[in-house]
């Protein structure tokens, strides 16, 4: 239509522009800057999750990575909170074996469901200190943590 040396018609304007083939058509208003933008953000989210083989990608590591160097303080549980809330259950095993260190029920218990799911799935191989860990868990007087521990074991 365009290449064809004749005025195009205020309908065929208005369709192009609505289209978006017309060139020099009103510059974006605010409202599609900010779709763009966010269009961006999450692209460039994505894109940064392909580059790590954590859960959450880059947020994902950094938390994973803050749950490791707190390993051994006081600041373990809070450290595993927070990725709990922003990511969800580990699904790392040696995250699952940190988690189960901090010694917070709750904590546990997400480590163990986690462990169970992995388990179902056949995603993991449990062994070493983390099934010595779960053993420990498995003699516990408390008996929600007592019978997930023994069932991983089975």
């Amino acid at each position: 239509m365009a290449g064809d040396d004749r005025k195009l018609s205020y309908s065929e304007r208005d369709r192009m522009r609505r289209e978006g083939g017309g060139s020099g058509g009103r510059p974006p208003g605010r409202r599609e800057r900010v779709e763009e933008e966010k269009r961006s953000r999450e692209a460039l989210t994505v894109a940064d999750s392909l580059f790590t083989t954590e859960k959450g990608g880059q947020v994902g590591k950094a938390l994973a990575d803050a749950v490791r160097a707190a390993h051994g303080s006081a600041e373990l549980a809070k450290e595993c909170r927070a990725y709990l809330e922003q990511i969800g259950p580990p699904l790392d095993l040696e995250l699952v074996s940190i988690f189960l260190d901090a010694g917070d029920k709750e904590l546990t218990i997400c480590a163990l469901d986690a462990l169970l799911r992995l388990k179902s799935e056949d995603a993991a191989e449990i062994d070493g200190g983390l099934k010595r860990q779960i053993r420990i868990l498995s003699e516990d007087f408390d008996d929600d943590l007592a019978s997930r521990a023994e069932e991983i074991l089975e």
